[in-house]
């Protein structure tokens, strides 16, 4: 029996011209395994909701072109999913005499001999420094189309690197998605807007747990006094945790941001949640005296259960590819994503 694309509960009232329609559809998506096939279904049925309730062209304007965006963009990053790619962001006022911008080119210019890849806003400034240290064949801009200020550098390979967009909220979704890194220099409102929403997205566990480096030149004076006022202002009156401390740090130079990027993923690999069950994958088992001391040390975080090595969860089958890699397990409920950073930390230091 044919699988068909759209829910008939769904669209039956769309007259019997559907069945055409759908037929047309089954032919140009071709194969599909059961889970792309329901994905499919949703945004066809999401669509021709939009059109039924007709919420007036300005509105189909915007989604048209967040589709197009969104589709181009998971077309130019594919090629290179596997690549650890670090976001840069910082200001596009910054001029090349700069001493930052000679820091935002040479820790771009030392990622790529890492082999990561570059991905910055794609204008001015900082961007321009690091896209100009990462090459076009190591860096990636995502430009945003401004009426001033931004237009994209010329350090970028127009074809296989620029991205151009239209809306902030693409963008910023691929700044963050790709990313398994991020590195953030002085900047302005923008680069602020950023940081704290990055930081927020890791803090309530919105976007994979990724290192996280505030990057500036030594007694700059910036980014020092920002975490100051993160302690002495916003930590004092209880509006952020003493734990949130642990998904940044400041660095003064490229190779110790590197460095601490390196040590993130000297053992870590990435974390899957699977209902009230956390898995940690690992690129090698610890030993059990860690784990061990990971349950004294981490004792009130597991307060529903202990750290233990485990095979894959049977959730984790989707993902075949690192079935391989051991697993350690345990009951969470969801909070405190900076104590979990610090336990990754921890795995990590105690790699043999």
């Amino acid at each position: 029996m044919k699988s068909k694309i759209i829910d008939k509960k769904m669209t039956d009232d769309l007259g019997p011209e559907w069945d055409k329609l759908e037929d047309s559809l089954n032919l140009m998506i071709g194969e599909q395994t059961p889970l792309r096939r329901k994905i499919i279904s949703e945004i066809f049925r999401a669509t021709i909701k939009l059109a039924k309730e007709n919420p007036g062209s300005l509105n189909l304007k915007i989604s048209a072109t967040a589709l197009k965006e969104l589709r181009y963009s998971f077309k130019m990053f594919r090629p290179h999913r596997q690549t650890p790619k670090i976001t840069m962001f910082g200001s596009a006022r910054i001029a090349p005499s700069d001493p930052l911008y000679h820091l935002a080119k040479e820790f771009a210019q030392k990622a790529v001999q890492r082999n990561y890849m570059v991905i910055t806003g794609g204008g001015p400034g900082i961007m321009a420094a690091g896209n100009e240290g990462a090459t076009p064949k190591g860096g990636f801009g995502l430009n945003i189309k401004l009426p001033f200020e931004q237009s994209a550098n010329s350090f970028i390979d127009p074809e296989k690197g620029l991205i151009h967009y239209k809306y902030f909220f693409t963008r910023k979704l691929f700044l963050v998605k790709e990313a398994w890194a991020f590195a953030f220099f002085p900047g302005g409102f923008g680069t602020f807007d950023e940081a704290f929403e990055a930081l927020t997205l890791l803090q309530t566990g919105k976007t994979n747990l990724v290192p996280v480096v505030f990057l500036e030149t030594p007694q700059y004076g910036y980014w020092s006094e920002v975490v100051e006022f993160l302690n002495k202002v916003m930590l004092k009156k209880g509006l952020v945790s003493v734990t949130d401390s642990h998904l940044y740090k400041v660095c003064h130079s490229a190779e110790e941001a590197l460095d601490h990027f390196e040590e993130f993923y000297k053992n870590y690999h990435s974390t899957r949640y699977v209902g009230d069950w956390v898995s940690i994958r690992i690129k090698k088992q610890i030993p059990d005296a860690a784990i061990k001391k990971a349950n004294q040390l981490f004792k009130d975080f597991f307060n529903e259960g202990e750290l233990k090595n485990s095979p894959p969860l049977s959730e984790e089958a989707n993902e075949p590819e690192i079935m391989h890699l051991p697993r350690l397990v345990f009951k969470w409920g969801k909070k405190d994503f900076g104590t979990l950073r610090h336990l990754i930390d921890f795995i990590n230091e105690n790699t043999v």
